[in-house]
């Protein structure tokens, strides 16, 4: 044994980016090599973008989700090939993995960092801005790995600190779209991440969408959480394409900016043969915040504003 006042530094199981796409780059770069993956036809554009920009050379095919979230998954997945599962919403996904034959499954869990669910998947990442109040952050748990982080300037994430209103942070989206590196967490994400009491974040995430759940008239529910989870946001399935849009421009007159979870790739979109249920959630669902930073007073506030619209 020595012992000496130098020593090597401390590992955790645990390894922090600056972004969600970019731990997912850095385990298809560095970790798996694969020559396929498999993503769901119902996702956000980030991780399509990636492997159109970053990993042209690799094979990419999109598997089937239905109205219900319940997913299409291949059978197999074989030797050189990984599958990406996701938890739509926070809403965890207990659904049977494909077989492996050799094949990875990395699991996203960029919906449900507060959702006390079981991990199932080879390698675990996801994105920390999706229900966390932070400029930046991606992290892979489970595993320790040593990056060489790429050079940037971290415009995006000085902009969002910096922002004075939503124009500036809708450009700090748009900055990282038309690029993005594989870097660290900023100080300032780790600091409120890590010092962020979860339950609290899931208990109050719960309280907000099961209010809305319960208490909007309009459309029904996609999701029913239960009290183990942290909804991202509520969603809602609207009769038409044309309500919908009403609805939402009523909303936003009074103070209430909602989304849409999510539109249509492009890439999955000239398959839209093989995926009606995608574009059928993309014209019907309304998706309505129920963060912690707001209460059952603001939850009221916006059924009301949903039931008396017209």
């Amino acid at each position: 044994m020595l012992i000496g006042s130098k020593l090597p530094p401390a590992h955790v199981d645990k390894t922090y980016f600056n972004l969600g796409r970019s731990a997912f780059a850095y385990l298809i770069e560095e970790i798996i090599k694969p020559k396929k993956v498999y993503l769901p036809a119902f996702t956000c554009w980030s991780l399509v973008s990636t492997m159109q920009k970053r990993f042209s050379d690799i094979e990419l095919e999109f598997y089937g989700v239905e109205k219900d979230l319940k997913c299409n998954y291949p059978k197999t997945i074989e030797k050189g090939e990984v599958l990406v599962f996701i938890h739509f919403f926070g809403h965890e996904n207990k659904q049977s993995l494909p077989e492996k034959k050799g094949g990875i499954i990395l699991e996203d869990i960029s919906h449900a960092l507060a959702s006390n669910i079981e991990y199932r998947g080879d390698y675990i990442f996801g994105s920390l801005r999706k229900s966390m109040k932070v400029a930046d952050g991606g992290i892979i748990i489970n595993h320790f790995f040593n990056p060489i982080y790429e050079k940037g300037n971290n415009l995006d994430s000085w902009l969002r600190y910096e922002s004075t209103d939503w124009k500036d942070m809708r450009e700090a989206e748009n900055m990282i779209d038309r690029h993005w590196d594989i870097r660290d967490i900023s100080s300032q994400s780790l600091e409120v991440f890590l010092t962020t009491n979860m339950d609290l974040v899931k208990n109050q995430r719960y309280k907000n969408e099961k209010y809305l759940y319960n208490n909007t008239n309009v459309g029904e529910p996609l999701l029913n959480f239960s009290e183990n989870e942290a909804p991202l946001v509520h969603n809602r399935i609207i009769e038409t394409q044309e309500k919908r849009d009403h609805i939402r421009k009523e909303l936003a007159k009074n103070g209430i900016f909602t989304s849409i979870h999510w539109p249509t790739h492009e890439a999955v979109r000239k398959y839209s043969n093989y995926f009606p249920d995608i574009l059928f959630l993309e014209n019907h669902i309304i998706s309505i915040p129920v963060s912690q930073d707001f209460n059952l007073n603001d939850m009221e506030y916006i059924s009301k504003t949903i039931n008396n619209i017209i």
